[in-house]
Order: structure tokens, then C-alpha cells, then sequence
């Protein structure tokens, strides 16, 4: 029971309905980084949800719609930039190719919203709020890190990197903050329209105890040193795309990243940052040779991002190198490319347009899923390349047993927009939910050093070529998440659908 219908009906009008969704879905990429006003999370899901509550399925698609139109051209229309400055497509065919990618995601809030109302509309209120509505959240955030490649981006727990509820993510990762995101705006929208006080005090009491024990788990610390403190160098090389790929610039991109590792060799790890070198080892044996003898020397291990070729086959992939050991150079193929950008899905539809884009190196093959463990100064590493670090059950099961996080980017691709700051936080969660240091080296910024508490230690400043030096250490032992994978949170979130479909008896 709630209260009086006058209040709400205002929000029955079709056109006022779809343009609060855009609005909400249009502010909700503040409440992540760079700007970090993370309460907005919770009052855009409680809005979605008290639309969604209102409506019927079609409407619910539709709202569902709006909201992901302003939730993907607010937070992620970035793309427009890499395709449009760097691919060299024209102003209207980069808008219509943008346009095309948000459109795909605007799919799923629809048809969020149209299961939410259409399967769920007999139960009652508390239940479709607490249950029914933060599970349908979690299960649509899965089903975008997955189909159609994947687009794990947005989710409403990495919003809360700054908040108190970061406590939780050691133990259900960045999907179970996200159900408890949307559980607390389900609270928020019981507490404000319920009728029964009764319901009022116990969703106040809830919201308490949510943050409370939020705060309390935010101390906690679930892993341990397993080394000494290790100085650790990330070189931020700065060489714009424009310049990368001109074969007439390598000289000059060899001497950079040489010249400022020369002034660290002090450093325990040296990261170079994706692609740094755009070229395959084959066609620069004496360089790395030089290199890795300079490293054993000093007892360094540099990780440098480099294209790898197979020579047999002639199959290029985005790779990783580790060089400062005696023995066989540590390698590490990237396993999840981007689709467009690192290989063509759909060959001979898309072909034609690939070649318009010049995108160089897009033609990548997929490293194999399961790979040798990389080492650096004998310390057992998790390496990723770009966005694979923002694939939650990927990055989870890569880092069990490892003790050391480096992921290589270059966000140079996407300009001066919020992606690299929104990729970080995705980062910083990772090292949160793990409890690992993560080195998160890239090629104009954001470059960073991140603590096992998800916390920035270093950060350099972006666009300028430099090095940013801090310190680390193994980590050992196991977070609840690691321990337990997901699989408490898939029971909950099972539970929380199966009493959506429970009817009680009349």
C-alpha cells in the first residue's frame, strides 16, 4: 500500500516518464569517476524504479530505453573520438557509428524494464523493491559483460569506489555492490512512499545497517605481505597516435622509453605501458637484447607491451613482454580484444569499413585462454592489456595465486574524455576486491600505482612524458571473493527472482 496516487501522477504522462529516464540516465555518469558523486547511483536507480514500478512492460521498455540513451551518450560516447580523430572517419560516419554502439547497449535497460514490469507485476511492492529489482540489475549488468563481446562499463558498483561500501567488495565484488546499490534504492523508494510506518522504520533501520557494516569491513584486511617494499617504476612515454604509427618516428619512440629507464634502473619493476613499442621483437632483437641485458644486470624486470607475431602462422597479437631473467623471456597474449579496434567480428560484412578506418594493429588474434604463469623477479604476476581488466569473472580468475596486478593501456585513443579515468576506477576495484597492489601503466595517463584497498597511492600527471616511481609488495592470501567466486551471490540473486514468481495464497 502506498500513498496518495495525486502525489505520483505526474510520472504516468508518457512524455514526462521518458524524459525523467534520460535525465536519470544522463546524470548517473557522474556518480563515477573523474567526478565521484556517488549518491547519484542510488537516487537514478530508485527513480528507474519507481518508474518501472508504474508502468507496463512497453512502457517500461521504452523508459528503460531513454535511460540508457542518456546513461551511454553521457558516459560513454567517447568512442566518437577513436573513431572519428584517430580512425579517420568523417564527422556523419562517426556519429552514426556511435550512435549504432549506443544503441546496441540501450538494449538492455529496455529490456530490463520490460522483465521487470511485464514478469513481476503481481507481487508486492516490498518484494519487487528488495528483491525482484536489485537481482534483474546484477543479472543485466552479467549479461552486458558478456554477449555481443562485452561492455562491462558503468556498473553501478564501481560508483562507489569512494563511498563506505566499498567495504563489501572484498567479499561479493563489483556485482554484489551493485545489488546492494540498487537494494538501497529500493529502501530509499519504500521509505518515501510506503504508507505503513512500520515499513518506513524498518527500511530506515536497513539503510543503517547497510552502511554501518559497510564502514565496519572497509579495515579489514583480508591479504598479507609477501615480500619486502618494492620500488616500482611506471614509464609514461606520452607519444601521441598520431606519431606512433609513423614508422619515420621509431627511432624516437626507442630512445624515449630507453632514456627514461636508464634514470630507474633502481627499481624492482619497470612497466612500460601497451603497444609501447610499435613494432614485433623480430624486427628489433639487438634493441631488447640491450634492454634485457641491462635489466639482469640491475636485477630489474621491465614489462613492456609489444605486438607479437607468430612466425609459423603469421598471426599478430597484442602481447606483453617481461624481460630480466637469465632464462626464456616471460610472454603474455591478450586474451579479450576489441571488437573493431584489435579485430574484425563479422569479416566480410565489416571488412570494407576497417579499411576506410585505418585503425593500425586491428587485426589481432586472441591470445590462448589458458596461458603460462608470468613472473617478474621471480613474483608471479596477473597481467592484462587495456579493458581486459574491466571483466570482473576474467580479471577474478586470473589473479587467484598471483601476487602482483599490471595492466598496460594507452587511453591516448579516446582524447581528453572520461574513459581513462572511468577504466581506472575500474582498475582500482579490481585491486579492492583482490587485495593486490596494481601497476597500471599507460601511455599518456591516467598512469597509477593502486593499493590493495583500492586506493590511489601515485597517480602521474596525464599528457606529459614522465616516469612515476612508487612502492609495492607481493600480496598473498585470498579474499572471501576469491575464496568464493560468485557463486553466493548467483544464489541470492536466484532466490531474490524465484520469490518475484512466488504468489502467496489468497
Amino acid at each position: 500500500m502506498v500513498t496518495s496516487e495525486k502525489k505520483y501522477r505526474i510520472i504516468d504522462s508518457p512524455f514526462v516518464s521518458l524524459l525523467i529516464a534520460l535525465v536519470t540516465g544522463g546524470v548517473l555518469p557522474f556518480a563515477f569517476a573523474p567526478f565521484h558523486v556517488y549518491f547519484i547511483a542510488f537516487l537514478s536507480a530508485a527513480l528507474m524504479l519507481c518508474l518501472w514500478l508504474r508502468a507496463t512492460p512497453w512502457q517500461a521498455f521504452w523508459q528503460g530505453g531513454f535511460f540508457g540513451i542518456g546513461l551511454f551518450t553521457a558516459g560513454a560516447s567517447w568512442v566518437y573520438i577513436s573513431i572519428h580523430t584517430y580512425g579517420g572517419a568523417s564527422v556523419p560516419l562517426a556519429t552514426l557509428i556511435t550512435a549504432l554502439f549506443i544503441a546496441v547497449l540501450v538494449c538492455f535497460p529496455a529490456t530490463q524494464g520490460l522483465c521487470f514490469a511485464g514478469l513481476f507485476k503481481k507481487n508486492s511492492l516490498i518484494i519487487r523493491c528488495l528483491f525482484v529489482f536489485p537481482a534483474l540489475w546484477i543479472l543485466w549488468e552479467w549479461l552486458r559483460t558478456w554477449m555481443l563481446s562485452g561492455f562491462p562499463w558503468l556498473f553501478l558498483g564501481y560508483s562507489q569506489m569512494d563511498s563506505v561500501l566499498r567495504g563489501f567488495a572484498p567479499l561479493v565484488g563489483v556485482y554484489g555492490v551493485s545489488f546492494i546499490v540498487a537494494l538501497i534504492a529500493g529502501c530509499l523508494l519504500l521509505l518515501l512512499i510506503h504508507s505503513r510506518s512500520v515499513v518506513k522504520w524498518t527500511m530506515g533501520f536497513c539503510l543503517i545497517i547497510i552502511f554501518v557494516s559497510g564502514a565496519v569491513l572497509i579495515p579489514r584486511q583480508w591479504t598479507k605481505p609477501n615480500s619486502p617494499p618494492l620500488p616500482a617504476s611506471l614509464v609514461q612515454g606520452n607519444v601521441t597516435q598520431l606519431l606512433k604509427w609513423d614508422s619515420h618516428y621509431l627511432p624516437s619512440i626507442l630512445t624515449i622509453y630507453a632514456s627514461l629507464t636508464a634514470q630507474h634502473w633502481n627499481s624492482a619493476i619497470i612497466v612500460w605501458p601497451e603497444a609501447a613499442l610499435p613494432i614485433t621483437p623480430q624486427e628489433i632483437k639487438t634493441y631488447l637484447n640491450k634492454i634485457n641485458q641491462q635489466a639482469i644486470q640491475h636485477h630489474t624486470a621491465i614489462i613492456l607491451g609489444i605486438p607479437i607475431v607468430d612466425s609459423s602462422t603469421q598471426r599478430y597479437f597484442n602481447g606483453l613482454l617481461v624481460l630480466g631473467s637469465p632464462g626464456k623471456l616471460g610472454v603474455y597474449l591478450k586474451r579479450h580484444l576489441v571488437p573493431f579496434g584489435e579485430y574484425l567480428p563479422l569479416r566480410k560484412l565489416f571488412n570494407p569499413l576497417l579499411n576506410y578506418l585505418h585503425i593500425p594493429m586491428s587485426d589481432f588474434t586472441p591470445g590462448p585462454k589458458q596461458q603460462a604463469t608470468v613472473q617478474a623477479r621471480g613474483i608471479p604476476i596477473a597481467p592484462f592489456i587495456c579493458y581486459e581488466i574491466t571483466y570482473p569473472v576474467l580479471a577474478l580468475h586470473t589473479i587467484q595465486h598471483k601476487q602482483i596486478i599490471v595492466t598496460l593501456s594507452d587511453d591516448s585513443w579516446f582524447g581528453a574524455s572520461t574513459a581513462s579515468a572511468q577504466q581506472l576506477q575500474i582498475a582500482q576495484m579490481r585491486a579492492l576486491e583482490t587485495g593486490r597492489y596494481l601497476l597500471y601503466g599507460t601511455n599518456t595517463g591516467i598512469t597509477a600505482i593502486i593499493n590493495p584497498q583500492g586506493h590511489l597511492i601515485a597517480t602521474a600527471p596525464e599528457n606529459k612524458q614522465t616516469v612515476l616511481t612508487g612502492s609495492i609488495m607481493a600480496m598473498v592470501g585470498k579474499t572471501p571473493l576469491m575464496k568464493w567466486d560468485y557463486f553466493p551471490l548467483i544464489i541470492i540473486g536466484c532466490i531474490s527472482v524465484l520469490l518475484g514468481f512466488w504468489r502467496p495464497y489468497k
